[in-house]
């Protein structure tokens, strides 16, 4: 994580949430592995990525995983998280939030 947001936090099991949601969704093979990046942005957030391998056999999901990050955003009254696909990429990008909000 970049210094610059050393005094900065995420809501409690966010980035464990991505990575659980990457691995559940995601075949994960020796010549084929998940890869899943978490870096900072100049823009005070953290992206959670990961290529796209979905598993050939749908996996049920509820939606539980990423509406529970929203809804603690939301809970929170900090900007919204954002969730895309796109170039073979799973991607969220988590607003930092400062700890004296």
């Amino acid at each position: 994580m970049d210094e610059r947001y050393r005094s900065h936090q995420l809501p409690p099991l966010t980035r464990q949430l991505l990575v659980e949601n990457a691995v559940k969704h995601n075949m994960i093979l020796p010549d084929q592995p998940l890869l899943i990046e978490i870096t900072t942005t100049d823009e005070g957030t953290v992206q959670v990525s990961n290529n796209l391998q979905r598993k050939p056999s749908r996996i049920f999901s509820n939606g539980v995983g990423i509406s529970n990050i929203l809804s603690k955003y939301q809970m929170l009254n900090q900007p919204r998280p954002t969730v895309h696909e796109e170039n073979g990429q799973f991607l969220v990008t988590l607003p930092l939030i400062e700890r004296d909000s």
